[in-house]
C-alpha cells in the first residue's frame, strides 16, 4: 500500500502503475455467480453503465443480473450489513456495446432509454461475445462497485419496462434544460441514484445538447446540480439561532454533522484510518465560500458532492440558512468499497437525528468531540468563524 492511497482513490494514478491494485486485488475476493458466455436471457436492475476510457467512444450499457430471482429492487440498501450490500452488488454486472457519446444509434439509445428510466427490473436478451470476471481497475469500481463485465451483441429488450409519465414527458421536453429537468423530477420524489441514470443515458435537456455522459461523471453531476438549485433558496433563508452538530455511524462510515450561525459556506474533512480501503492517510479537506466552487473538489472527491447534497436538502427542510462542516473518519470495518451513496444516505440521515447544541463557540471548541483530533485546528470554516466580527456579536 502506498502512502498517498488515501488521496488517489484509484482515480490519480500516483503510483504510476496504471492501474490500482487495492481494487484489483479487492475484486478477486468478490464472488461471481457465473460466467456468461453465449446467449443470455436474464433481466437488469434496472440501471446502465457509461465509461470513459476513450471518450468520446466508449462502452456503455444496461447492467445485467446473475440470478435474478435472488435480487430485491425495492430493498433499501441503507441500514444494511456491508457483507450484505457486497452481496447485492455481486449479483450485477455490466453489458458493454461500443457507442459514441455523440451518435448512438436509435435502437441503442432506446435500450438506454428504458434500462435508466425503468423502475422496475425486467428482462433483456443478448449475445456474450466475450467476459471479463473484473474489468478496469480504476475508480469506476469504487463510484459504482460492480465488478464484471460482458461485451455484447444482438442486445434486445424482451420484458416490460415501467417508466414513469413524469419521466416520459421531461424526456419528450426538448426545450427544458437538463438541470431543470433533474430538479423537476427530484422534487417529485425521484432519489439522486435513479437520476444519475438518466443523466448518463443523455434522456434529457435541450435538443441539440443531450449526449450519454459518463457514469462517473454523472453521479457528481448530479448532486452537484440538484444542490445547485436548492442553494438559490437557502441563500435567502436565515441563519440558524445557535450551533448544532449530528452524529452518525454506518459501516466503518463515522460522521458529525456540524451547523453554524452564518451565511453558507462549505466545507468537509476525511481521514481513511489504518485498515479502511485506503489505508491510513493524512486528513484530506475541500471547502467553498458562499460564491461557490470554481474547480473540482479533488481532494475528496464525489463524497463531497453527496455530502453537500443531503446537508442543503435539510436546510431547504428547515428554512435556514448555516455554515457547514462535515468531518468524515473511515475505519477498518468499511474494507470494501460501496459507492458514495452511502455518505449521502449517511449525512442525511444523521440530520433526522437529534443533536447536541453549543451556546458559543468557545464551548463547541473545548467539549464539542470531532473523528480527527486536530479537526478544529485544520477547519478554515472554524477559523474564519471565530476570527470573524458580525453584527450579532455587538446586540
Amino acid at each position: 500500500m502506498f502512502p498517498y492511497c488515501s488521496s488517489c482513490k484509484a482515480k490519480k494514478n500516483l503510483c504510476g502503475l496504471g492501474y490500482c491494485p487495492i481494487i484489483k486485488n479487492l475484486k478477486t475476493k468478490v464472488i461471481q455467480i457465473k460466467k456468461v458466455t453465449g446467449q443470455e436471457d436474464t433481466d437488469t436492475p434496472p440501471g446502465i453503465f457509461v465509461g470513459n476510457h476513450g471518450y468520446p467512444d466508449v462502452l456503455a450499457g444496461p447492467t445485467a443480473l446473475f440470478d435474478p430471482e435472488a435480487f430485491d429492487y425495492g430493498k433499501e440498501r441503507f441500514g444494511m450489513p456491508i457483507e450484505d450490500v457486497i452481496a447485492l452488488n455481486s449479483n450485477i454486472y455490466r453489458t458493454a456495446s461500443k457507442v459514441n457519446i455523440r451518435r448512438p444509434d436509435d435502437k441503442f439509445k432506446e435500450y438506454i432509454l428504458e434500462s435508466a428510466s425503468s423502475t422496475r427490473s425486467f428482462e433483456i436478451s443478448f449475445q456474450a461475445d466475450r467476459f471479463s470476471m473484473h474489468g478496469p481497475d480504476s475508480g469506476d469500481f469504487f463510484d459504482t462497485p460492480v465488478g464484471s463485465t460482458a461485451f455484447v451483441s444482438n442486445l434486445r429488450v424482451t420484458g416490460n419496462p415501467k417508466i414513469p409519465r413524469l419521466v416520459d414527458y421531461v424526456h419528450e421536453d426538448r426545450y427544458l434544460k437538463s438541470s431543470e429537468a433533474l430538479f423537476k423530477l427530484y422534487r417529485e420524489g425521484f432519489q439522486p441514484e435513479y437520476l444519475q441514470n438518466i443523466l448518463a443515458g443523455g434522456l434529457i435537456g435541450l435538443e441539440n445538447q443531450r449526449r450519454m455522459v459518463p457514469t462517473r461523471w454523472s453521479i457528481t453531476a448530479t448532486d452537484d446540480i440538484l444542490f445547485k438549485q436548492m442553494k438559490d433558496e437557502i441563500l435567502h433563508f436565515p441563519w440558524i439561532s445557535e450551533i448544532e452538530q449530528f452524529n452518525m455511524e454506518y459501516v466503518g462510515n463515522s460522521f458529525q454533522v456540524v451547523l453554524l450561525p452564518g451565511p453558507f459556506t462549505f466545507e468537509m474533512l476525511e481521514q481513511w484510518n489504518r485498515g479502511s480501503l485506503w489505508g491510513g492517510g493524512s486528513v484530506s479537506v475541500d471547502y467553498e465560500n458562499t460564491e461557490g466552487r470554481k474547480t473540482y473538489a479533488s481532494n475528496i472527491t464525489g463524497a463531497y458532492y453527496a455530502a453537500r447534497l443531503s446537508v442543503a436538502r435539510y436546510l431547504k427542510y428547515i428554512g435556514r440558512q448555516a455554515s457547514i462542516i462535515v468531518v468524515r473518519t473511515i475505519g477498518s470495518e468499511y474494507h470494501s468499497p460501496l459507492g458514495v451513496w452511502v455518505i449521502r444516505s449517511s449525512v442525511q440521515e444523521a440530520m433526522k437525528r437529534r443533536s447536541f447544541k453549543y451556546g458559543s463557540i468557545d464551548q463547541f471548541i473545548r467539549e464539542a468531540e470531532l473523528g480527527i483530533s486536530n479537526a478544529k485546528t485544520l477547519s478554515w470554516t472554524l477559523n474564519n468563524f471565530r476570527k470573524q466580527t458580525r453584527l450579532v456579536d455587538f446586540q
